[in-house]
């Protein structure tokens, strides 16, 4: 094994690393994968009944089911935000990730609740005593009572007090996986939502958008009952509560332990990120106006629309309704007559 890792062959792992690129075979958990290139020098994921077309192998592993549930490529995703961090991402053409730390959900990055921590402590105090007695290298007479006990304790305390580290170095870009607008993500995530606004994507674009930068995983939230079982060891930070399910999370995630005040700013081609920009059904008329001249200012030409939740339907009328300028609802509610 070479070790030779490059940017070509982590995103080719990262968009292919499901199936062997040979034969098509889905890998299964613990099924041993070869990474590297073909005598063509085309990036590979191999099976071991197709090894043997490896040219160069950079690395083998023992394949694992990723902690995140892939999002398909057209799937439609939101951002709600205020204006000021809207002017922010157009004017420096980058998308921030939120620190961990800064998230006021408590479970964010939690493993469990406190009442469940003596069953995680003993499951992985076992796990690591089975580690440290099958690890290669050590020596029968070595392995004392003793000797595996302090050991695992200590690897056990390690494993505790890295989740205060995970939480400082992770980031966090969040977004709303929905086919249509919701009005709860607008009142969740817009401090005014009198003056706010969503961007709309897909997935595809996001991911293209940064550059397919293979440090940054994309994927959805599993929402799970902690009081029942707990996250993941390495992929807390895609668990949350069950009571957060209808924000049908979206998430794109950085490690970075370099130091950073606050959140990361990552360039980003704002032409390949947004479809089209909403405006918030409750937003005056002249916010219109203000995010028109705003995109036009900065040169972004993509449609701008009002929120599609002003429209009204005539019950028992045939044929569609025009679509309106943005008005507050109580000038919409004015201005409109619904028929029951």
């Amino acid at each position: 094994m070479t070790h030779r890792h490059s940017r070509e062959l982590d995103v080719f792992y990262n968009e292919h690393s499901d199936a062997c690129t040979n034969c098509g075979r889905k890998f299964q958990n613990g099924m041993r994968t070869h990474l590297g290139y073909d005598i063509e020098r085309n990036p590979v994921v191999l099976c071991d009944d197709c090894a043997y077309l490896l040219s160069e192998t950079v690395v083998r592993y023992r394949w694992t089911e990723s902690e995140y549930e892939k999002v398909p490529p057209e799937s439609k995703l939101w951002r709600y935000i205020d204006l000021s961090k809207f002017l922010s991402m157009i004017g420096k053409k980058t998308l921030y990730f939120a620190s961990a730390e800064s998230f006021e959900d408590i479970f964010e990055g939690a493993k469990g609740t406190l009442e469940l921590k003596e069953k995680w402590d003993a499951f992985y105090l076992d796990f690591f005593k089975e580690a440290i007695q099958t690890a290669p290298g050590m020596k029968p007479e070595d392995l004392t009572a003793e000797y595996i006990e302090e050991n695992a304790i200590r690897l056990l305390s390690e494993l505790n007090a890295s989740e205060n580290v995970k939480r400082k170095h992770t980031f966090i870009s969040c977004w709303h996986c929905n086919e249509s607008e919701s009005e709860a993500m607008w009142k969740l995530y817009s401090t005014n939502v009198s003056n706010a606004l969503a961007i709309q994507t897909t997935y595809q674009q996001l991911y293209e958008a940064l550059d397919k930068d293979p440090s940054i995983k994309i994927g959805k939230v599993k929402y799970i009952d902690f009081s029942k079982r707990f996250s993941s060891v390495n992929g807390s930070f895609w668990y949350k509560r069950k009571s957060f399910e209808h924000e049908r999370e979206v998430r794109a995630i950085i490690t970075s332990y370099q130091a950073h005040s606050g959140g990361i700013e990552k360039a980003v081609n704002l032409e390949k990120l947004i479809s089209a920009v909403y405006v918030s059904p409750y937003a005056p008329k002249w916010f219109e106006d203000v995010v028109r001249d705003v995109m036009q200012k900065y040169g972004l030409n993509k449609p701008l629309y009002c929120s599609e939740m002003l429209m009204v339907q005539l019950k028992g009328l045939a044929g569609n309704l025009p679509k309106f300028s943005c008005l507050s609802y109580a000038v919409f509610r004015r201005t409109i007559t619904t028929y029951a």
